[in-house]
């Protein structure tokens, strides 16, 4: 009889313990999956059009011809980037970059001669369009301050 117990209470612990590894793990693999998922192909994309919109950001005080060809450039990647995005963290991707350019673009068209209170909140906006924008690709290095 003390031996069923005893047998009985040590599966009860030993099973408790391994729901609790169990939990753990699930809890660790939660993590895993909440990063984003990106097939190579649409990162390599990805990359290369959040490039061509971060060269967009060091052009907004140059002339309308540099800024115009950067923006076509980007225009395009970001074009491809849109019939390519499929899957529900691919959309996300898209859909920040997207407005990381919006963004420089709207900064740009308001200008610095403007004198709306939108112009002097532009850098700012700028920069959470584009550490949104890095998140969504999973890079959490943004560019330093004081280069903008």
């Amino acid at each position: 009889m003390k031996f069923t117990f005893v047998l009985s209470v040590w599966l009860a612990l030993a099973g408790s313990a391994f729901s609790a590894q169990t939990a753990t793990d699930a809890g660790a693999k939660s993590e895993k999956t909440a990063k984003v998922s990106l097939s190579p192909k649409f990162r390599s994309l990805a990359e290369d059009t959040f490039d061509a919109v971060d060269r967009l950001w060091g052009e907004t005080g140059m002339s309308d011809a540099i800024f115009e060809s950067a923006k076509l450039e980007a225009e395009r990647l970001f074009q491809k980037l849109q019939r390519a995005a499929v899957r529900p963290d691919e959309k996300k991707v898209c859909e920040a970059v997207g407005r990381y350019f919006g963004q420089i673009q709207l900064c740009r068209i308001v200008g610095p001669t403007s004198a709306t209170a939108y112009h002097a909140d532009c850098p700012r906006k700028e920069r959470e369009a584009r550490t949104s924008a890095l998140r969504s690709l999973g890079r959490e290095t943004p560019r330093p301050a004081s280069t903008k």
